[in-house]
């Protein structure tokens, strides 16, 4: 039997298929791009051997592990965004009732107890009075 044919039996096993597509739909799309790209060149390699010197096993588990390390890193670094963004926001909450000082982005300073905040387009502002800054502008902080 050609490899060629164990890999094309691998690809159309419809459990096989379930699983990839339930995979692939839960990645996000650069994952799913990697790993799509991972697959067909996988499968180009299969196809194109050398019947004499076959791919060890130990050598596509040490690629699919690699995969897998990848995907996984990936996951977590976007674990890591979405808790920092969590945590900014949190900070920014307990600074509503403080007393701030905040050098804005014409130059101008803004001075005030913070009465609220808000996420504009992925960017947390503090509002003081009707007035507002990022909150990466603040610089100074007082109970009040």
């Amino acid at each position: 039997m050609q490899i060629s044919n164990i890999a094309a039996s691998y690809i159309s096993n419809p459990a096989i298929q379930q699983q990839t597509a339930a995979a692939a739909a839960a990645a996000s799309p650069s994952v799913k791009s990697q790993t799509t790209d991972f697959m067909l060149m996988l499968l180009a390699q299969l196809s194109n051997q050398n019947p004499l010197e076959p791919l060890k096993d130990s050598e596509m588990l040490s690629q699919f592990a690699q995969l897998n390390s990848v995907q996984q890193l990936q996951g977590i670094q976007t674990l890591m965004g979405q808790v920092a963004s969590a945590n900014q926001t949190g900070y920014a909450a307990s600074l509503i009732g403080k007393t701030i000082t905040a050098n804005l982005d014409d130059g101008k300073t803004l001075a005030g107890v913070v009465t609220g905040i808000t996420l504009e387009a992925g960017k947390i502002f503090v509002h003081v009075g009707d007035q507002k800054a990022p909150l990466n502008s603040v610089v100074e902080i007082k109970d009040k």
